[in-house]
């Protein structure tokens, strides 16, 4: 059968209407879910206050969904196979599917390790390092390197480590060692409280001992010579204590912690970090816990963990619920972070958005926060 043209012409516009209306009924798929992960065992918010240890900690390692809230829990450190006196005291991505944990124990020091973590479900924990001798202080804090090693906290020194019991040394020493040569950075061995990298690898430190408060930078190559010490910069006060850090381009935040709300000793400041000298520079301090209630409408006090998330501005801080020395409980304040405006004098930096998690049994003390899917 032959057809006319009219005919032709109307079989052309319905298979175009069909064709348009089948690809309208495909929606784009859904971006995978984001999370806030969070370690909730001992932590450091700055000397002269008291916090909670490995022993009265919620000791748990759960996770927030970044659109509601939802939480879901990953581990008990209180619960089989966990030990007698465990407690994550610091959480980090790793891949897609795992996060690494490093688990104090004051208890028994021997149980010192880290522990690979699945994100599915089902996946469970395994040690990823057990490494005594490499964990031989006091556990604070841990960051991953591009090589695929990690920079761990002891308190007295950086270890630099990988799994199983490979461990890297400088000469004789940890990775970072600032007992010896003398330097802008020696004597920070009594409490290194966070640790954190440039995207040079460059290793950035913070410690909070008495008359050593101090961040600074440490040539990626480890320490060995008084020249390793790239630079340092000391606390606003003496009796301000670097408790947590991030790093996001060329901008350093740091949190400092203190037994009152005097003026800078609970405050975060932002430094200019050079990437090429690794000079730290022009301190702007952007919140302090001192103006409370007139300059600011939330309030920050005794910071035990910071992280930030580059992909929307927002800055996690978790703050003590109120100013007394011994510390009752913690939240998780979700803030804009405006990096804009580093560079004024200018309050708005930093702004409420929202107190994301607020305070229960499962806060007591949020050593650790970091973003990940």
């Amino acid at each position: 059968m032959k057809l006319s043209r009219e005919t032709k012409a109307w079989f052309l516009v319905l298979a175009f209407a069909t064709g348009c209306g089948g690809e309208e009924d495909e929606a784009p798929p859904a971006p995978p879910p984001r999370f806030l992960y969070v370690a909730s065992g001992a932590c450091y918010s700055g000397n002269g206050l008291t916090t909670f240890t490995n022993t009265t900690s919620s000791n748990q390692l759960y996770r927030l969904n970044l659109a509601n809230g939802a939480k879901e829990l990953f581990a008990d450190y209180f619960a089989s196979p966990s030990n007698t006196g465990d407690s994550p005291v610091a959480v980090i991505n790793e891949s897609a599917t795992s996060l690494l944990v490093l688990v104090e124990n004051t208890t028994t020091v021997g149980l010192r390790r880290i522990e690979r973590v699945s994100k599915v479900p089902v996946g469970g924990r395994q040690t990823y390092s057990g490494n005594i001798t490499a964990l031989s202080g006091q556990l604070r804090a841990m960051t991953l390197l591009s090589d695929g090693f990690l920079l761990v906290s002891k308190s007295t020194a950086i270890e630099k480590m990988k799994d199983g019991s490979n461990r890297l040394l400088s000469g004789a020493n940890p990775w970072v060692n600032l007992a010896t040569p003398a330097s802008a950075c020696t004597t920070s061995t009594a409490l290194i409280s966070a640790v954190t990298k440039l995207s040079n690898g460059s290793i950035v430190f913070a410690h909070a001992g008495a008359a050593a408060a101090r961040v600074g930078v440490v040539n990626p190559l480890g320490y060995s010579v008084a020249g390793d010490c790239r630079s340092a910069q000391a606390a606003p006060v003496a009796t301000a204590f670097p408790t947590a850090m991030v790093y996001d381009s060329g901008v350093l935040l740091v949190a400092y912690g203190g037994a009152s709300t005097a003026t800078d000793l609970n405050s975060i400041y932002a430094y200019t970090v050079n990437e090429t000298t690794g000079a730290i520079s022009s301190p702007q301090k952007i919140y302090d816990s001192n103006l409370f209630g007139s300059t600011y409408n939330f309030l920050l006090f005794g910071i035990s963990a910071m992280t930030y998330d580059a992909s929307t501005g927002d800055l996690f801080v978790s703050t003590a619920v109120s100013t007394g020395a011994t510390i009752s409980n913690y939240r998780i304040e979700r803030l804009r972070f405006d990096r804009s405006l580093i560079g004024n004098a200018n309050t708005s930096v930093l702004t409420k958005k929202s107190t994301f998690y607020d305070f229960g049994n499962d806060t007591k003390c949020i050593s650790s926060l970091t973003v990940s899917e």
